[in-house]
């Protein structure tokens, strides 16, 4: 069973051949920054918590905010978004992302318009999500985590190599 092929604005999505065109033109997409974006469509009816994109797009958990903020501005800047608009993937504050565009689905059959129009957002939420996505995203658990130094091997290291230079520099130089 071949997957449908996604039409929105200038832009046309084919899941089975994994091409993503726009005004014709085939654009070139990591295979990430694809795969977030056909998860976006084809879950358009809710919207997606950063935790359950990561696990979709990446298959594990230690992904970190600021990869997942860089992969949906690929996204957004591959369908023609920005992060001010929102017209096509909206930020959920302290949430994640949800997909907004209208969609025409050709399942091969014939095509469907899809009449979800999207909900209207007062100006000032839409100011307060263009706030930068992944610090919109980011939960106080992940902060706590970004915080932590990452290898507590090297930092290990580096203060034993400070404690043998003391030691030597005191042991040296001549009272």
């Amino acid at each position: 069973m071949s997957r449908p092929i996604y039409r929105f604005g200038d832009c046309t999505i084919d899941a089975s051949a994994r091409e993503l065109r726009t005004l014709g033109t085939l654009a070139t997409l990591s295979p990430k920054v694809f795969d977030c974006l056909i998860y976006l469509i084809e879950h358009r009816d809710r919207a997606i918590g950063r935790d359950e994109l990561i696990a979709a797009v990446w298959g594990k958990a230690e992904v970190t905010d600021t990869l997942l903020g860089q992969t949906v501005l690929k996204a957004r800047r591959a369908v023609g978004d920005s992060g001010n608009g929102q017209n096509v993937i909206r930020t959920i504050p302290r949430f994640g992302y949800r997909w907004v565009a209208d969609i025409v689905v050709d399942d091969g059959a014939a095509a469907v318009q899809e009449a979800q129009p999207a909900p209207a957002v007062p100006a000032s939420s839409q100011a307060s999500a263009s706030v930068a996505d992944a610090e919109s995203a980011r939960s106080p658990a992940t902060k706590r985590s970004a915080a932590r130094p990452r290898n507590i091997g090297l930092a290990i290291a580096a203060v034993l190599v400070l404690a043998i230079a003391i030691g030597a520099l005191i042991r040296f130089v001549p009272a």
